[in-house]
């Protein structure tokens, strides 16, 4: 038998968007200008058509960009 993966081991955890700025230490403006700058940042689902529909992010998407984002980031 094949090994899974980390993701298929592991339970799909969906971050709504404050729960995703709470992760990243950013306010929501700045999360959607992250994401419009950094096209290695996860893209949201959205729970519907509309404008108001409700985004959602993998946490294990996010949590993958944020150890890539401190690899690149400068220690001061």
């Amino acid at each position: 038998m094949a090994e899974a993966t980390t993701t298929e081991q592991s339970p799909l955890v969906f971050l709504r968007t404050r729960d995703v700025c709470k992760k990243i230490g950013r306010e929501r403006s700045a999360l959607f200008a992250l994401m419009e700058q950094d096209p290695t940042f996860p893209r949201p689902f959205k729970d519907g058509n509309t404008r108001q529909a409700p985004n959602y992010w993998l946490e294990h998407e996010v949590e993958a960009w944020m150890r890539e984002w401190m690899k690149r980031a400068k220690r001061v």
